[in-house]
């Protein structure tokens, strides 16, 4: 039958579309090796209580505890991988849990205190604006380089 205005309006491709096209430079920018360190930290650390299940809820044991600490730094490590907002909150919580971890199952054999400690501080110090040892392919626009390009040429 009769077709409107609306009916033939073409949609733009994906990548024009508001919101698309930045996913692929959205995953880029999470630190992966602090947040892997933290989800190894958590295993590590679940490892032990884990094996040591059937004490976990006898009256003065700490196996419990490294079962809430193991989680909790698994928890910390995968939330901090789908937002990757809450990173640098994350990875403090990452090193407290990581040096508490110690009482409750001696630190994922201590190794995963260790992970979970440089994991922690790898996501603390993780910066979103700095994109180091990257080009920049969208035109070089920023403040300083205008600058630069001004007074140099009067």
């Amino acid at each position: 039958m009769g077709e409107s205005a609306v009916m033939k309006k073409e949609v733009p491709p994906g990548p024009d579309l508001p919101g698309r096209g930045t996913e692929k430079g959205r995953s880029a920018r999470r630190p992966r090796a602090g947040l892997t360190l933290l989800i190894l930290s958590g295993l590590f650390t679940l490892y032990i209580p884990v094996q040591l299940y059937w004490l976990t809820f006898v009256p003065g044991n700490f196996a419990f505890t490294g079962i809430l600490f193991g989680g909790l730094l698994l928890a910390c490590g995968l939330i901090g991988w789908f937002m990757p907002q809450y990173v640098r909150v994350l990875g403090v919580f990452g090193i407290l849990l990581s040096i508490l971890s110690l009482m409750g199952a001696l630190g994922g054999m201590v190794i995963g205190m260790l992970l979970g400690i440089v994991g922690g501080c790898l996501c603390v110090a993780w910066d979103e604006e700095k994109e180091t040892g990257r080009a920049r392919t969208d035109g070089d626009t920023s403040d300083e380089n205008v600058a630069i390009r001004e007074s140099a040429t009067g």
